[in-house]
């Protein structure tokens, strides 16, 4: 019996050196193997250890609980030894992904060298020297105040009174006007285009020496020139009502070139100024013969306004003249068949049919 206990004690101190050479390699302290011995012998001391009695109880046995032991010490080492691998990879990943970043790294630097390299021994352009720039003046900027002034007002309107010379030049006739004075009353219509409305007056006095009668060595002749001399002196006058335009070369200068047309309506009067110095031939007194009659015209204009401020300007211009249409209506002094009479009608048809040349100039006021 004796040598049975001994037996037995012999298998299970091998189990258990045995357990804990393995636990050993991994769990390392020596406390623990030592406790595991105390718990053995505990275990298998004699006296306290009946294992018959422990079985018949449903107690672990020795034996059991050493395979317990020993199974939880094997999981704990399979998973200490399962981290030791993992610790040994990731320690050499870690080395090989820093040997990859050393790697990249130096072929990056070795890249920027060759660059840098390229660009030195490349030939560099001498530099010119560049001027020294003063710095700019600081300038203060204010902010001012713009009033929004009212640009003046255009004056559209405007008169123009007139003072000229007429010349008439037709059939038999050169003529030159003792007095042609007029007025305009103008509107501009559009900046460079006027509207106007004029009322002209005009005079004449001539000596009628180219009469039948003036060289008549005849009775009649020699009577007529005792008694008028050379001819008789006539005076004729007109008065013309004209609507005319004008188109402004220029409006922004001081000197407005211009051209125009105009229609006219004119009525004129002739007439001998003496009284027929009472004579008498064959019952035809002579004396108080005239002539009017009415004619329309159409002139041509050309002239220039010359600015002295935006109220007033000086105007000049020089027109062309043509009867449209001659005896619209006319009136005879006397109808008893005097030749001075008929005389009267000849001339006025002649000097409508004349060409009539004026240069007129004139003060402008605008309004």
């Amino acid at each position: 019996m004796k040598r049975t206990n001994e037996m037995k004690r012999s298998v299970v101190m091998s189990l258990f050196l045995a357990s804990a050479v393995i636990a050993g390699l991994h769990v390392g302290p020596l406390k623990a193997q030592d406790d595991m011995l105390d718990s053995a012998d505990d275990a298998l001391s004699g006296d306290a250890l009946q294992m018959e009695d422990i079985n018949l109880e449903g107690k672990l046995s020795p034996s059991e609980r050493l395979r317990q032991r020993r199974e939880k010490l094997e999981e704990r080492n399979k998973v200490m030894v399962e981290k030791k691998i993992e610790d040994i990879r990731v320690k050499q990943e870690i080395a090989l992904t820093n040997k990859l970043q050393d790697a990249f790294g130096k072929s990056l630097n070795n890249i920027n060298e060759d660059k840098v390299q390229t660009v030195q021994a490349a030939p560099v352009a001498p530099v010119a020297p560049q001027p020294v720039v003063a710095p700019a003046p600081v300038v203060e900027t204010k902010i001012v105040e713009v009033k929004e002034e009212k640009l003046p007002e255009i004056k559209k309107s405007k008169v123009t009174p007139y003072l000229g010379s007429q010349s008439i030049k037709g059939d038999k006739i050169d003529w030159e006007s003792k007095m042609n004075i007029g007025v305009n009353l103008e509107t501009m219509i559009m900046p460079q285009v006027s509207v106007a409305l004029g009322v002209g007056y005009t005079t004449l006095d001539v000596t009628d020496t180219a009469n039948d009668f003036v060289n008549n060595n005849s009775q009649y002749g020699s009577t007529y020139n005792s008694v008028f001399g050379t001819g008789r002196k006539m005076s004729s006058s007109k008065t013309s009502i004209e609507a005319n335009s004008k188109y402004f070369l220029t409006v922004e200068s001081k000197i407005k070139p211009f051209v125009g047309a105009g229609l006219s309506y004119n009525r004129s009067n002739l007439k001998y100024d003496d009284a027929g110095n009472g004579y008498n031939y064959n019952g035809i007194n002579f004396g108080n013969e005239g002539f009017s009659s009415t004619a329309m015209g159409a002139s041509a204009k050309l002239g220039a306004e010359v600015d002295f401020s935006e109220s007033v300007a000086f105007n000049i211009d020089l027109s062309f003249a043509k009867t449209l249409s001659s005896g619209i209506s006319s009136t005879a002094n006397t109808t008893n068949n005097n030749p001075d009479q008929v005389r009267l009608q000849n001339i006025n048809k002649s000097v409508e049919e004349s060409d009539v040349t004026s240069i007129q100039a004139g003060l402008v006021v605008r309004f």
